[in-house]
């Protein structure tokens, strides 16, 4: 089976949690629809991609970011929020913007192992679009800058003996419902209800590296790595 193999590198990361308002949390991964959105963007799709995602990876530390956050009052505003903080000048008396501090977790020397799995012509053109991209890549934030490692097509197949995790993973749930594991509601794919999106959700647990996995849990690449899939959903 090919699956496009990628090995990306971040100095700082922040894929920040879908209800986290007040303070900015990261998951310690990037979730299976910041993968999958990054890969849709890169194709230009107007359209969904039957797609199944591997994430693994680590990151050096965890930093705190302090930002100034900007509220406006109104859709249409006439005013633009100019920062003026150590310029020595009177700040500004917004009438229709509020701001408010917000702590901003980022990761910090992320490495990532990503497997992406879909139909064949779809992985050569999505690694035909990262070897010939102008610009640069994002992945998390449009400020999350990605380096690309590795991007090459790779040959898959069946677990057939232990093998152990040699980086943080989300893993599905039913493999993991007796070991140490974070458990995670990752958001997928969603339709548009009454014009509000409604996400299909993936049950998976964040596991540390040094985890096993036994035949029928996971797959394996021509260079030996562990690939660990979300279970299929409904397309």
């Amino acid at each position: 089976m090919k699956t496009l193999r990628l090995k990306l590198f971040q100095e700082t990361a922040c894929y920040k949690k879908p209800l986290a308002f007040k303070v900015g949390e990261t998951y310690p991964l990037p979730p299976y629809s910041t993968v999958k959105g990054w890969a849709h963007a890169l194709l230009d799709a107007d359209r969904f991609i039957p797609m199944r995602v591997s994430v693994q990876g680590r990151y050096e530390t965890k930093l705190v970011d302090y930002q100034t956050h900007y509220l406006f009052k109104k859709r249409d505003v006439a005013e633009f929020p100019l920062v003026l903080n150590g310029l020595g000048i009177e700040s500004y008396n917004y009438q229709k913007i509020n701001k408010m501090p917000l702590y901003t977790h980022l990761l910090y020397g992320v490495e990532l192992l990503l497997h992406i799995e879909a139909e064949e012509n779809i992985l050569r053109e999505l690694q035909e679009r990262i070897e010939r991209a102008e610009e640069h890549f994002s992945l998390g934030r449009w400020e999350d800058l990605a380096r690309v490692d590795e991007c090459r097509l790779t040959e898959v197949g069946e677990l057939e003996d232990e093998k152990t995790l040699p980086m943080n993973a989300y893993v599905p749930r039913r493999s993991v419902m007796h070991k140490r594991h974070i458990p995670y509601q990752l958001n997928w794919k969603y339709d548009i209800h009454n014009g509000v999106r409604r996400w299909q959700k993936i049950s998976v647990g964040y596991v540390l590296a040094g985890l096993s996995l036994m035949p029928g849990q996971g797959l394996v690449d021509d260079k030996g790595d562990p690939v660990v899939f979300h279970d299929q959903l409904e397309q």
